[in-house]
């Protein structure tokens, strides 16, 4: 799938970062570009996951810990949205993040290798998920632009209505198919509605 490039200004947000700390060694190289490109873009990045190694967070003691997880807590509540390596499913932590930062309704882009699809975290249904493949360290740049972009819109106000189960289904194929979550998709369908709209158009709202 191509992707068009979005001039996305997230200067002054608050974005969260985190990926697999057991699988930092083969993975730095992309955290690095993840984080760089955030701040290339204007983002003030809360993050750890490049700064400590595996061994390092595996010799913690108890009282570090609590400390790191208390600060992972803060960040998800201070984080205006989240990205997030997730190509290994079998990561426990990278779930439990993802699990609280949709608890608190933040958007979340879940970036996952190639061929590293995380099966059991793609079964989430949330519209403020954004699942983002890539094929390397060369197109996170773009990737990353769009689903920010497109998980920025998933923050707006809330409105819940009920569908059939046909046009689920098919809203379901969109989201999967075109990495555009159910809202934003409706919410572009409706705002192309209004822009030809002529009557609203010339009621001046």
């Amino acid at each position: 799938m191509s992707f068009t490039v979005y001039s996305c200004n997230i200067a002054s947000m608050k974005v969260y970062f985190s990926g697999s700390v057991y699988y930092r060694d083969d993975f730095i190289g992309v955290y690095e570009e993840i984080v760089g490109v955030l701040r290339q873009m204007g983002a003030n990045v809360l993050e750890h996951t490049t700064k400590i190694s595996a061994d390092q967070y595996s010799s913690q003691d108890d009282n570090n810990r609590v400390e790191n997880y208390r600060q992972v807590v803060r960040w998800v509540d201070q984080c205006d949205l989240a990205v997030v390596e997730a190509s290994f499913q079998s990561t426990l932590h990278m779930g439990h993040e993802i699990s609280l930062l949709l608890e608190k309704g933040k958007p979340v882009v879940a970036l996952y290798q190639k061929g590293k699809e995380p099966g059991m975290f793609r079964a989430i249904k949330d519209d403020k998920i954004v699942w983002v493949e890539y094929g390397g360290i060369k197109d996170i740049g773009v990737v990353l632009k769009k689903a920010i972009e497109v998980a920025r819109k998933s923050a707006d106000v809330r409105f819940n209505f009920f569908v059939s189960p046909k046009i689920l289904s098919y809203l379901d194929w969109v989201a999967k198919n075109r990495m555009v979550p159910r809202a934003v998709f409706l919410r572009e369908l409706i705002e192309r509605e209004m822009r030809k709209d002529r009557e609203y158009i010339a009621s001046g709202e």
